[in-house]
């Protein structure tokens, strides 16, 4: 069975720079997904037109057989109790939210709140014991982004990649490799690159090549499959499948 490759992260801004050339750029190659996500200071500033924006493109993503998944981005440090805030308003609107892990409280809180999605692990990332145990418990998904390793110095993408090589070692140990997810984090076209390259620079760093391909394709699409049957109401709780 042929794989359904899907890029849960490219920025909005990218989309409003970039228009429909975004998604016939994904189909070149060889995407079937893409999650087009906005930071939370942003959508903040105008949800209204994320959202417009977001409808617009499904319907030009229909007629191409591309979907078209809406992500939340949380990625400047705030308080866990604006978090808290934040996800009791917004949690509904979109099929993904995801937090990067940068401070160590906000970590925390990701890795057991139910009602995130996906925890970005970054080169500042800090796991801890009880941040595995949650992220097992719940199923949670972690995710690397590739733009880190495709911007400034190369002083810096050489601390990003030992980051990586570091935290990809630590999600085998503590087999967590099913629970990993890669995106692009494209903010610019050229960021964007096909799956099997992709899969094959995790290898390098540390990732079977099926593993890699997996959290590129089976992975994130089991996830959207998942937030969108729980927005449908047929998955009433963790385990729990409402029949028609």
């Amino acid at each position: 069975m042929a794989r359904r490759f899907y890029d849960l992260l490219v920025s909005f801004k990218l989309v409003e720079e970039m228009g429909e050339l975004v998604l016939l750029r994904a189909e070149q190659l060889g995407f079937r997904g893409i999650g087009i996500g906005i930071s939370i200071e942003r959508f903040l500033e105008n949800s209204g037109r994320y959202f417009s924006t977001i409808k617009a493109f499904r319907r030009y993503a229909e007629q191409r057989d591309l979907d078209v998944i809406s992500r939340l981005v949380v990625d400047k440090p705030v308080s866990v109790s604006r978090l808290k805030g934040l996800l009791k308003k917004w949690r509904r609107k979109f099929e993904l939210i995801s937090v990067h892990a940068t401070e160590r409280s906000l970590t925390a809180f990701a890795s057991r709140d139910s009602r995130i999605d996906l925890l970005t692990l970054t080169s500042k990332t800090r796991i801890m014991r009880g941040d595995v145990d949650y992220v097992k418990s719940l199923e949670k998904k972690l995710e690397l982004l590739l733009s880190p390793l495709q911007r400034g110095s190369l002083s810096s993408r050489a601390f990003v990649v030992a980051s990586y090589r570091a935290l990809l070692s630590l999600i085998r140990k503590k087999n967590l490799v099913n629970n990993l997810i890669v995106s692009s984090g494209a903010g610019r076209i050229e960021e964007m690159r096909d799956p099997r390259s992709i899969a094959s620079l995790m290898h390098v760093l540390g990732l079977e090549y099926g593993e890699a391909l997996n959290a590129l394709s089976s992975n994130p699409l089991n996830l959207v499959r998942e937030n969108r049957e729980k927005l449908r109401g047929v998955i009433a709780a963790r385990g729990v499948r409402i029949l028609e």
